[in-house]
Parts: structure tokens; sequence; C-alpha cells
């Protein structure tokens, strides 16, 4: 069977292209401007410091990510037991992150009625707006409750709010 009958793409038949074959270039990119953070540590009427949006942050939006070390869940728990200030957050009933050396998200205060929700993926610790947040808004999670051995009074001050966690 002569070539000109076969679909342009059966075997046997190879397009000729109008331009010669060049290798393919990765061009370096232009190193990225970094926005600056969304969000600043400011004292906060909640407790100590907070964590407060610096320009108004649309609804659904990740935000940040904690940081810190990875303790084993027995130890950690024994290491903070007696501590007034706890940065630390169960990943699951194994693992727990340690955040006392992250600088800005470890201030996220607790509130009964929060603007923001922490999402637990591969051992991180994702920060999200709950809605629109204008700027110069303290950001809050619920913490649900405490590892506070005798728990611990809240003080959010939301009009729904539980007392304790």
């Amino acid at each position: 069977m002569p070539n000109a009958l076969l679909p342009s793409g059966a075997p046997g038949r190879r397009r000729k292209s109008n331009s010669p074959r060049q290798p393919t270039r990765v061009r370096p990119s232009a190193p990225a401007l970094q926005a600056p953070p969304p969000v600043e540590r400011q004292r906060s009427p909640i407790d100590g410091w907070g964590v407060f949006a610096t320009r108004p942050l649309p609804a659904r939006r990740k935000i940040g990510e904690i940081q810190g070390e990875l303790r084993r869940l027995p130890r950690a728990r024994w290491e903070i037991a007696d501590h007034r200030r706890i940065y630390f957050v169960e990943l699951d009933e194994r693992w727990a992150l340690d955040c006392r050396k992250d600088k800005l998200f470890k201030h996220l205060n607790h509130s009964c009625r929060p603007n923001c929700y922490l999402r637990v993926s591969h051992r991180r610790i994702e920060v999200y707006t709950l809605n629109a947040i204008p700027a110069q808004t303290e950001l809050t999670v619920d913490y649900v409750e405490t590892p506070h051995r005798r728990g611990m009074k809240c003080q959010c001050g939301a009009p729904t709010c539980r007392g304790r966690l």
C-alpha cells in the first residue's frame, strides 16, 4: 500500500516539519518576588500575642502553615503537661507537632467563634480562613479542647463562648 493512502497517524508515515528540530531549552526563571505575608504578630485582646490580618483575606484560602518538630505523642503530652502556654498540636494518635519554634502561627488564639481552621495533611498543619476577614482582624481557631491537665478558662469573649477548653 502506498504511503499516500495511510492515515496521518498510521505507522510508516512521517510528518514533515517546516522548521528544523530545536532542542528544548528551559530558561531559568527570574526569582519570584515574594509578597509580604498577609498576617503579622501583634498584642492580642484575647491573650498575649495573636496573629492579625495585614490586609483583607478572602474566604476559604490557605494563609500559611504551622511549623514545628514532630514528637511522639505520649512524650509530648508529658513534656507540656504543666506549661501555662502550650504550642503543641496533635496530628494523630501517635504524633504531635511541637510548635514552640514557629515565629508566627504558634500565636493563633482560640475562639469559640473562629474565623480560621486548621487542616492536618501528611503531618503538616495548614491554616485556612473560614470566611472573608477584614484587615487588622485577629485570626482565631477553635482548639475544641486543651491538653492542660485541668482544662483552661476560655477568654475569647464570643457571644457563644463555651467558657472552658
